[in-house]
């Protein structure tokens, strides 16, 4: 039993302290890279930025104070003449959030970055999401619902494990960020179609992306598709867990700015933020290419003019969802509302975008800074 203890100790102690001091050059060259292609062609182009020699000493400054190279004064824009050195130390560097307190702060990741897991486990507590309809992995072995073998080779079988659905959504079922490889994918009586009506193959999915599983298609509520009718936009609530329970700290919504079924910012997505108590949508969205929407490119739909009657829902079933997973106390929920008002738990996410939250919120070291750690650490 001790020795059990200690091994589980020794794991967590590698992923949260040694972990990320061994990938910091790899977290070191994608910022740069992002840094060069993104944030400093919008600085050389911003009008109304510091002076240089102010600039520098808040570089400076910041550096000293979180200990790391400051690239989030790009990421944000901070170099704005307009803010004070004040509202800019209010910023949380990213390299401080992702490498020193979320692995601190949030253990026992797997059981949500396993996306096959955290279903089973918010099935169990009877947490509405979209009904899990089957799990594959690379070695060829698919299961459905129940964990009965699904014969590769027999279309019949495989419509039945899909209840016959027309379309269905396949996604990785470990380890991937961004919506990176979830696929809409048309189901003819067991034949499998891509949204272009080229053939789909679960095998080949299978070697690219390991395991994976096969939920219900969700047709979202007319308010959310009103923003865009191609994409399920969904909400991303960010949830702390203490010792009174689970609180929403922010809502944002989230839209594909094109055709793409996925609304991930990653994938040039856009994001707003919600009044998690009124629903009312900030007037401006945002992207990680740093550009700022009134409306929708798609539809042209004002943010400002829309408040979201569903939010009182998708606030209790983040709360809901929350609370099953007591090691790790901050999670970001993607959550959909379905066409009869219901809010479904897409996902959950042991490392919520701080990008998405403090481009919509402003800084927020104050409230993810240590406070983490100081007020939210599991015992």
């Amino acid at each position: 039993m001790k020795f059990t203890l200690r091994s589980h100790m020794l794991d967590e102690f590698f992923r949260a302290r040694v972990g990320p001091k061994v990938t910091a050059p790899l977290w070191a060259v994608h910022q740069i890279g992002v840094a060069r292609n993104v944030y400093l062609p919008r600085f050389r182009a911003a009008s109304d930025r510091k002076p240089l020699v102010r600039i520098g000493a808040e570089l400076a400054a910041l550096t000293a104070k979180w200990r790391c190279l400051p690239f989030h004064y790009f990421r944000y824009e901070l170099y704005d003449r307009s803010l004070s050195f004040e509202q800019v130390a209010a910023y949380l560097p990213d390299t401080v959030f992702y490498s020193r307190l979320l692995p601190v702060v949030n253990r026992a990741v797997e059981l949500l970055d396993d996306k096959v897991a955290c279903k089973r486990i918010l099935a169990d507590a009877g947490i509405p999401q979209p009904p899990l309809l089957m799990t594959g992995e690379r070695s060829g072995l698919w299961l459905d619902r129940s964990g009965d073998r699904v014969p590769t080779d027999s279309a019949s079988t495989l419509d039945a494990a899909l209840d016959g659905a027309g379309e269905v959504v396949i996604k990785p079922a470990r380890y991937t960020s961004g919506g990176a490889g979830v696929t809409v994918v048309c189901n003819e009586h067991g034949m499998l179609r891509q949204q272009d009506g080229s053939p789909f193959s679960l095998a080949a999915y299978g070697q690219e992306w390991g395991g994976w599983l096969i939920e219900a298609f969700v047709h979202q509520h007319r308010e959310l598709a009103a923003f865009n009718p191609h994409s399920l936009n969904t909400f991303r609530a960010i949830t702390a867990l203490g010792p009174d329970g689970a609180h929403v700290l922010y809502v944002l919504i989230k839209s594909s700015t094109g055709v793409d079924a996925v609304d991930n910012a990653c994938n040039g997505g856009l994001y707003a933020r919600v009044d998690p108590a009124t629903g009312t949508v900030d007037e401006i969205a945002h992207t990680t290419a740093l550009v700022r929407h009134r409306r929708h490119p798609v539809t042209g739909l004002a943010f400002a003019e829309q408040r979201i009657t569903t939010i009182s829902q998708v606030v209790a079933t983040a709360e809901r969802a929350a609370v099953h997973f007591p090691k790790t106390p901050i999670i970001g929920w993607d959550i959909a509302v379905d066409q009869d008002g219901r809010a479904l738990i897409i996902e959950g996410n042991s490392s919520p975008s701080l990008m998405n939250l403090q481009r919509s919120h402003g800084g927020l070291a104050a409230a993810l800074g240590r406070s983490l750690i100081d007020d939210r650490r599991p015992s």
